[in-house]
């Protein structure tokens, strides 16, 4: 697919934050990705806000505030409208999306190996995209010192291992975008490669309902999303609830979120502390922290992502890829040739099968994750 936005959609049926709130934030539904909020702010209009993890008028005097364009509701990765036209443009037909190709990698930089989830690849990528002045800046999720994901737009390669791994817990990616214009000033004094904010060019980590926002975003040519050129997209068969996760780890554990080093999700929750002592326990005993937005969703492999990423299915240390635009497909040949990575490479006689297998594996948890909805 050519990698530029659609001509610009006209809305017909326009619906308002109020419709948003009762349909889909009342209801469970919502995925807290920040979306709505990201371009109310950007606007300037002064009507929502994000509490917690919940977008909401920011009091009752705000509610006449409120412009009704529609575009909050419609740029909700949970609502219906934008979604035949986004598929159409996306080439998306079936469950698991369009895929131009698939692969297994892992980075070979060492320090990245030693901090990274899997194969490193996202954290590699943004890497060679700073290195090669192809962004100048990059949305992600760090943690904080009790394992809370905080989402935060980073300018240099420096921060990213502070990135590094995988959030089981919701943090909301697209709501750094609240700010980018009210600290645009702040960020052309101390960023001396940027000049006009408009012009900032980013990268983007989700999840597949963060990636569904922004795409959505993209295709009424709005922003803030007009500044993000490449989208990750994550495996992700379900989210937690932060406070409910870690209260069910400290019950099955004993462990305190300050003491524990790393988390992963391997059929089972394997949970690792700081002096290294592995916990392994059943996933289902997690079932009651997962959010309730998770149990409608029919997505697992990032459709709508320039790249997904995610350790199913791959060789031991490495990350599967499925390239899905051209512009992705661009990417990983470059870091490719310019070594970031290493490929996994099958025998040569069993690559198309192996290319299926992975393929069909995907399809199938993508199916499971249906079933659960």
């Amino acid at each position: 697919m050519e990698d530029v936005l659609p001509k610009k959609t006209v809305l017909k049926d326009v619906k308002i934050f109020k419709d948003l709130e009762e349909e889909i934030i009342k209801t469970g539904k919502c995925c807290a990705c920040g979306a709505c909020v990201a371009y109310c702010s950007s606007q300037m209009f002064d009507v929502i806000k994000m509490e917690g993890y919940t977008p909401q008028f920011i009091s009752d005097a705000n509610v006449d505030n409120c412009k009704e364009c529609g575009l909050c509701y419609y740029i909700c990765p949970q609502t219906e409208p934008l979604m035949k036209q986004l598929n159409e443009d996306y080439r998306i037909k079936d469950e698991i999306g369009f895929v131009q190709d698939v692969v297994a990698a892992k980075t070979t930089d060492e320090k990245v190996k030693e901090m990274g989830q899997d194969g490193g690849l996202v954290t590699t990528l943004l890497m060679y995209l700073f290195d090669k002045n192809k962004i100048d800046a990059a949305i992600v999720s760090e943690y904080n010192e009790k394992l809370q994901p905080i989402p935060k737009i980073i300018y240099n390669k420096e921060d990213l291992l502070k990135s590094s791994g995988t959030r089981y817990s919701i943090s909301s990616n697209i709501l750094p975008l609240t700010d980018l214009y009210s600290i645009a000033e702040e960020i052309v004094d101390k960023h001396h490669q940027i000049y006009d904010i408009n012009q900032i060019r980013m990268a983007f980590v989700g999840t597949p309902c963060q990636c569904r926002a922004v795409r959505k975003m993209q295709l009424l040519s709005i922003s803030p999303a007009h500044v993000i050129k490449y989208v990750f997209g994550l495996f992700c068969m379900e989210n937690f609830d932060y406070e409910k996760l870690f209260q069910l780890v400290k019950k099955e554990t004993n462990e305190d979120p300050t003491n524990i080093a790393k988390m992963n999700i391997k059929k089972n929750f394997f949970i690792t502390n700081k002096d290294n002592k592995v916990y392994e326990v059943e996933l289902k005993k997690f079932d009651d922290a997962v959010r309730s937005h998770c149990h409608d969703c029919d997505e697992f492999t990032s459709r709508f992502a320039d790249v997904s990423f995610g350790g199913s299915g791959a060789v031991q240390q490495n990350s599967m890829v499925v390239i899905r635009t051209e512009k992705g497909e661009e990417l990983i040949r470059d870091v490719l040739i310019a070594g970031y990575i290493d490929k996994f490479t099958p025998k040569k006689s069993t690559i198309t099968d192996w290319k299926a297998s992975k393929i069909g594996l995907l399809r199938r948890m993508t199916n499971n994750k249906i079933k659960k909805s």
